[in-house]
């Protein structure tokens, strides 16, 4: 039950880090290029920390729920995971096209809701499928942080699928293949 409530806690914080990271930006709206770019490092740099320790969090939990669990709770993991991660691109995305925006083109135009949830389905199909969205990134910033995304999503699927005992007997039996030859 420990266990539990300190995952809780970790879920909930990184799911409202990037709200809150938005909502900084917002009061601190006429920024300078300078100091926009800089809260942009600082935040992608705090984005890449939660990521991180996301997929080591997640790749310990399916290495436990391997040996002692049903399989479905990996499925679990991995769906949450995804969901968190892209939840923090997606808040990314609508800080950078809050700020310019000629970082994206066919965003739909309506209420911050609408804009996230556009952000959000551009992020989930970027993770799940490489990315079948309309909205396209235009700028080297939105291209970079696509570009991210995509790294990251390809990533934690290897580690993902490596640490899974099936998966990785797998690959074992790839890799002494290829060493015998």
């Amino acid at each position: 039950m420990k266990m539990f409530s300190k995952n809780i806690k970790h879920t909930i914080l990184s799911l409202l880090l990037p709200f809150g990271m938005y909502f900084i930006y917002n009061s601190f709206k006429n920024l300078s290029e300078f100091e926009f770019y800089f809260f942009l490092f600082f935040f992608y740099f705090i984005l890449l920390n939660i990521i991180l320790f996301f997929t080591l969090n997640k790749v310990e939990r399916i290495s436990i729920i391997v040996e002692s669990k049903p399989k479905y709770l990996i499925l679990y993991e991995v769906i949450k995971y995804v969901l968190i991660v892209s939840v923090i691109f997606s808040t990314y995305y609508w800080i950078i096209y809050d700020y310019k925006k000629q970082n994206f083109i066919n965003v739909i135009e309506g209420n911050q809701f609408e804009i996230f949830f556009d952000f959000y389905y551009y992020s989930l199909t970027t993770f799940i499928m490489n990315n079948a969205s309309e909205i396209k990134p235009t700028t080297i910033l939105s291209k970079f942080l696509v570009l991210s995304q995509i790294l990251i999503s390809f990533s934690s699927i290897v580690i993902y699928l490596s640490n899974h005992k099936d998966f990785g007997n797998f690959f074992k039996q790839i890799e002494d293949k290829i060493n015998n030859k």
